[in-house]
């Protein structure tokens, strides 16, 4: 079987494009043509299913959104796939969704066809699909589904707002002071030095700023750069991201954070993959490359290796030193009552208001802070620049 990529209009006038599957470019032409439409092009698909411009972050969320509420309405899944190609536009999702309904009426299954674009569908979410068609609750488990990648792309939305505002904050700080320093005191330097007087400390830090910047700005800014570069080089690396995701961690109020979203997100995923029929084995394997932190990649993967010895989930994620005690403890009493899918749905919001919580205080506290930094170096900088002068007329008038 060869894909193939058509161009055609159907029996309204309208130009459809999309993509099909048949053994040869005729068997392809005639199945249009049955289908109504007047070919206007077809050829070999090209090679990469996915296509160049990636579709938004939240396409996957949206999807089986739609799809869990189209099935539990009794549509088919083919049924559902068709009317969401056809309300799609030509983007890159549109692209996709009709992608996903050519491979279905083609024979494969959902899961496959999402398995096409990995980068688009990640292992966990073809797997939850894969489960959901075998055990025929796909509707449900879509419902779910959505509901964890919500709960994840929020999760992270949040920490990447966080995290932006400090360095936003940075460069305006940086902006001010640069501005400062080209614009405003070489005034006051000159003045400075026509009239010979001895300035106070911070007057001499800031002329020292201002000569070691003029002198070495150019060096600084180069040593920046090339630090940067070479952290990107090595933050590719295991061992050096594994100490620096560590370190991360440990960070009081970032760390906090990022701890509990990667927990919510293991355990609502975790959550969604055994109420799908798997077991804890294979739902482990398939969540040791869903985190985006890789100490907690770490110890997942050493958690699945016990577990593949027999030792019980909450004893291996023990063993593993990446999740509280609290959620332990759950999980353990989760096993012993047999529901550790409910338990670790449970836990999943637990960990979600958990983070909610502190991003809330570290939001409040962000502007008060952010006032007193940029206010505290501006302010600086311009007193440092004005107290010669105030000097100079107490003296005078004394």
């Amino acid at each position: 079987m060869t894909e193939y990529d058509y161009k055609a209009r159907d029996a309204a006038g309208r130009t459809r494009r999309g993509r099909l599957r048949a053994a040869t470019k005729r068997e392809a032409a005639k199945r249009l043509s049955q289908d109504g439409f007047f070919i206007l092009r077809i050829r070999p698909a090209r090679r990469k299913w996915l296509f160049e411009q990636a579709p938004d972050r939240r396409f996957p969320v949206l999807l089986c959104r739609r799809l869990a509420v189209m099935l539990s309405a009794g549509m088919t899944l083919g049924e559902a796939l068709r009317i969401l190609s056809e309300q799609g536009a030509q983007d890159a999702a549109g692209k996709i969704t009709t992608g996903l309904y050519r491979a279905v009426a083609d024979g494969e299954s959902f899961s496959e066809a999402m398995a096409r674009t990995p980068r688009v569908f990640a292992p966990k979410i073809t797997a939850i699909v894969g489960a959901g068609e075998k055990s025929g609750n796909l509707d449900i488990l879509l419902g779910e589904l959505a509901d964890a990648l919500e709960a994840d792309y929020a999760a992270r939305e949040k920490l990447l707002t966080l995290m932006m505002y400090p360095c936003v904050l940075a460069a305006a700080v940086a902006f001010a002071a640069v501005f400062l320093l080209t614009f405003v005191f070489p005034v006051f330097v000159s003045m400075f030095r026509s009239l010979s007087i001895e300035l106070p400390l911070p007057t001499r830090f800031l002329f020292w700023l201002y000569e070691f910047f003029g002198d070495y700005g150019l060096g600084i800014l180069f040593l920046v750069s090339l630090s940067a570069a070479l952290f990107g080089r090595f933050y590719r690396q295991e061992k050096f991201r594994l100490r620096f995701d560590r370190l991360l961690l440990r960070i009081p109020i970032v760390g906090k954070l990022a701890s509990s979203a990667e927990q919510m997100r293991f355990a609502g995923t975790m959550s969604v993959l055994l109420s799908g029929g798997l077991v804890v084995d294979q739902a482990l394997e398939i969540l040791e490359d869903v985190s985006g932190n890789a100490f907690f990649r770490q110890g997942i993967r050493k958690a699945h290796s016990e577990v593949q010895k027999g030792v019980p989930l909450s004893t291996a994620l023990r063993r593993g030193g990446i999740f509280s005690p609290t959620m332990l403890e759950l999980i353990a009493a989760g096993e012993a009552a047999g529901e550790t899918d409910a338990m670790l749905a449970k836990i999943a919001s637990y960990c979600r208001l958990d983070m909610d919580t502190r991003a809330e205080r570290v939001r409040a506290l962000m502007p008060p802070i952010s006032l007193l930094i940029l206010g505290g170096v501006v302010g600086f900088i311009v007193f440092s620049a004005v107290l010669p002068l105030l000097d100079s007329m107490t003296a005078f008038m004394g």
